[in-house]
């Protein structure tokens, strides 16, 4: 069981990760390891928010053992209100893990800028 404690831990965790990622998609200057470096951070600041969705879900005595169970119970409980936006965010994470491409990297790179 999920404790309100858990839930502010790895929420600030999950801030933290947001800041950097903002930072390091507000670099001015284009370059290869920049978008490497943002398609890193995206990756893990993903990783914290859906778990901690998944801890909030655990709260509220829902299990979610996806990101997917994750973001679909955070939006039958009112904490997100596009869920399709959330889907296309799961489907941009899952992506490097599947296939790279520099092609694909511009992809996701832009998709995370917006």
């Amino acid at each position: 069981m999920a404790s309100n404690t858990e839930v502010k831990n790895i929420f600030g965790q999950f801030k933290k990760a947001n800041k950097r990622l903002k930072e390091a998609v507000e670099i001015r200057e284009e370059t290869e390891i920049k978008r490497d470096d943002v398609i890193q951070r995206f990756e893990f600041t993903f990783e914290l928010l859906w778990k901690t969705l998944k801890r909030i879900a655990r709260l509220e005595k829902i299990e979610c053992f996806s990101p997917k169970t994750a973001f679909r119970a955070a939006f039958q409980l009112g904490l997100i209100v596009d869920e399709q936006m959330f889907i296309e965010i799961i489907d941009a994470r899952n992506m490097p893990s599947h296939v790279y491409s520099e092609k694909q990297a511009e992809v996701i790179y832009d998709f995370i800028k917006k």
